[in-house]
């Protein structure tokens, strides 16, 4: 199998794109759409609730737009394997090439979209500074964690189609289990561990650390983020190895 050249990618990713927006009026601006509209409902419904999170419309839009480009990418990886199964049939370049390009479509998207948010999150009181630069590496590591859950759950996913509908319900419930509309402090002492034992909150607070602080981010939970997504990373590596050559004939 030859291996996926530079160009091969970046005409994938500028495929994806297409494809993404094609025969719709606004095209990327729906990306923009749903971050934007989570913000006005938690904004009008739970900043009265929550007045004691300070700079509140920041605190949400902080975590809310991270866990969204997690939501989309790992949605869109569980499902790579099977929207290119006739590519994979057909074409050889090797099957992670598919994964990578989806999520690079998906990072291209997020990049785009966080050019005017962070102009939003200035006018919330985004402090700019050299701090606001931690968030490339974090970017990155997060990227490399979105990748290897999405290609844990896109490699089962071919064999076992209910890993789709599964993930599609753990979504939501991720969501409201992670602190993004509510500050952990303010979960019950008996059910904080459940938060806790969330990846994504040791994620968000070192986001938050960035975007919403103004400091570098931690670095305990820089270490905790870190670990776990090179143990997520050797997983998704071995899964993948072991069934990739499986795929056609389960395709």
């Amino acid at each position: 199998m030859k291996a996926t050249s530079a160009s091969t990618y970046f005409h994938l990713i500028y495929k994806n794109i297409q494809l993404k927006y094609k025969q719709t009026m606004f095209g990327f601006f729906w990306s923009l759409l749903q971050p934007a509209l989570y913000l006005f409902i938690f904004v009008a419904i739970f900043s009265h609730i929550f007045q004691s999170i300070h700079k509140y419309p920041l605190y949400i839009l902080s975590g809310l737009l991270f866990f969204v480009y997690f939501s989309e990418g790992t949605n869109r990886l569980c499902l790579v394997f099977l929207k290119n199964a006739s590519m994979i049939k057909s074409i050889g370049i090797p099957k992670s090439s598919y994964a990578i390009t989806e999520l690079g479509s998906e990072m291209v998207n997020f990049m785009l979209g966080l050019v005017p948010f962070l102009v939003i999150m200035y006018f919330m009181g985004l402090e700019l500074s050299p701090t606001l630069l931690y968030i490339i590496p974090i970017l990155l590591l997060f990227t490399v964690f979105i990748y290897s859950i999405g290609t844990i759950l896109g490699s089962l996913n071919v064999f076992f189609r209910d890993i789709a509908i599964l993930w599609s319900t753990l979504n939501p419930a991720l969501f409201y289990l992670s602190p993004i509309a509510y500050s952990s402090d303010l979960v019950p002492a008996d059910f904080r561990y459940l938060v806790y034992c969330n990846p994504l909150f040791h994620f968000l607070q070192i986001i938050r650390d960035v975007l919403y602080l103004g400091q570098p981010p931690s670095l305990h939970y820089s270490l905790i983020c870190i670990a776990m997504t090179a143990i997520f990373f050797v997983i998704a590596l071995l899964i993948y190895r072991v069934t990739k050559n499986s795929f056609i004939s389960n395709l």
